[in-house]
């Protein structure tokens, strides 16, 4: 049976691209609706994470991107849901919010990526962010449970599996590699939001990094400083880069404009 209102992570919901009929009262099709990789439908959905960007205008369309530890969602809301533009058009990046929305793949395009129609937005706190990720955790693990006995041989009566299966090419592999994802998740959960006492002693470059903006909150770092910050802890370009790119994804920072990263 599928959840009323769809958790799943970034990382799987931009692999979604399988458009299947939802029935409505009495079986008949009321509109269309995406099935995940790990077969869930997707008629409506909660996200958390770190909001990074807000493009538009309160009255008008607004454009968003959302972090979760696996990836990042786009949201759009507009005139059809004017109090939501208002308030997700209100809320300064960075900030971490709770959002519910219908998910849909444009047909038309060079971009086949989903896009969530935002139906309510509220700014949360970061306990809030990491209850989410860990109750998506559970629902996600669930699922790649229910789809590993699937290819084991064991019964199941929801076509959702099958076509999932059919779909995505599922293997063993591909499930490994997204229960990978979900574990990348719960690592974020309750990770320090500022600078530990010894992160330099440890020398790990995202410790580091956190160290740095964490030095200066409320200000955007430019990405060369922080680069030749590491360099004299003996940490190289390309492990520093790398370390920033692994912290913006987690939704940890964010680049306010290019070649600048901030302590979200």
């Amino acid at each position: 049976m599928a959840e009323k209102v769809a958790h799943l992570f970034a990382g799987e919901l931009n692999r979604t691209d399988l458009v299947v009929p939802a029935e409505g009262a009495r079986g008949r099709q009321v509109r269309q609706a995406l099935l995940s990789p790990t077969g869930l439908p997707l008629g409506l959905i909660t996200i958390a994470g770190a909001l990074t960007e807000v493009e538009g205008k309160s009255g008008d369309f607004v454009h968003a991107r959302v972090a979760d530890p696996t990836g990042v969602f786009t949201l759009r809301s507009g005139w059809h849901r004017p109090e939501v533009t208002s308030a997700l058009s209100g809320i300064e990046p960075p900030a971490f919010v709770m959002v519910t929305a219908s998910p849909a793949l444009p047909s038309r395009g060079p971009s086949r990526e989903v896009v969530l129609l935002a139906e309510a937005v509220a700014k949360v706190d970061r306990a809030a962010r990491d209850t989410w990720i860990v109750a998506t955790a559970e629902m996600t693990l669930a699922r790649l449970e229910r789809l590993s006995g699937f290819l084991a041989g064991r019964p199941s009566r929801d076509p959702d599996l099958d076509r999932a299966v059919v779909h995505y090419r599922i293997t063993p592999a591909l499930l490994l590699e997204l229960a990978g994802m979900v574990d990348q998740a719960l690592a974020s959960v309750g990770a320090p939001k500022g600078p530990a006492p010894a992160a330099a002693a440890g020398k790990d470059p995202k410790e580091l990094v956190l160290a740095l903006l964490g030095a200066r909150p409320k200000e955007a770092v430019p990405m060369d400083e922080i680069l030749g910050e590491l360099a004299r802890e003996g940490i190289g370009a390309e492990a520093g880069k790398s370390a920033v790119n692994e912290l913006l994804e987690e939704g940890e920072c964010y680049m306010p404009r290019k070649g600048f990263v901030r302590l979200a």
